[in-house]
């Protein structure tokens, strides 16, 4: 956890498996962050919450390209409002337990990278953005953004929940389309 996550206060639940997936759905936010980088535009990031200096931008992290010099909240959304402010992309937010759960299933994603990267497989890292953190709510998170749409070649916004199984189950997706959103599925 950031310095700055470690300040922020927030509504700590004692118990994230306390909150039902409407509840989660409906007070959780999600924040857009434009961070400005030298000699380019700039980086998009979603978050949990603002970070002006973290650690890091991605998974897949290059120090020496990386660094940024300045950062701005330009949105902050629930989970369906989030789904009409994408155009080519995909977003996954998975819900953990504890923050330690949360660390152990990154750690893997990270792992699993490298190794494909091993065996001659090719992934390109500009298409996938990790962050980390906890919400507004006190829940431990990891939004995966990728920058393929997702379904029937429209953009969607997954909630997976992580808390009572470690694979996660997929409880909440909203499609992209007319008015404030369509495609709402619960499981």
């Amino acid at each position: 956890m950031s310095e700055y996550e470690q300040n922020v206060n927030t509504e700590e639940h004692s118990d994230p498996r306390a909150l039902s997936i409407s509840e989660i759905v409906e007070q959780m936010r999600i924040v857009r962050v434009r961070y400005t980088l030298a000699d380019t535009s700039a980086y998009v990031r979603y978050l949990p919450r603002f970070d002006p200096q973290p650690e890091d931008l991605t998974v897949h992290v290059d120090p020496f390209a990386e660094h940024h010099e300045g950062a701005e909240i330009t949105g902050e959304f629930r989970l369906p409002e989030l789904v009409n402010e994408l155009i080519h992309a995909y977003i996954r937010v998975h819900v953990f337990a504890s923050r330690e759960q949360r660390n152990y299933f990154v750690g893997g994603f990270d792992n699993a990278l490298t190794q494909l990267d091993f065996v001659g497989g090719g992934f390109g890292f500009n298409r996938l953005w990790i962050t980390v953190g906890t919400t507004n709510i006190g829940v431990p998170v990891c939004i995966y953004l990728g920058q393929r749409t997702a379904v029937n070649r429209q953009p969607t916004v997954s909630l997976v929940d992580h808390r009572e199984s470690s694979r996660g189950d997929v409880v909440y997706r909203a499609v992209g389309g007319y008015g404030d959103h369509v495609g709402e599925e619960y499981f």
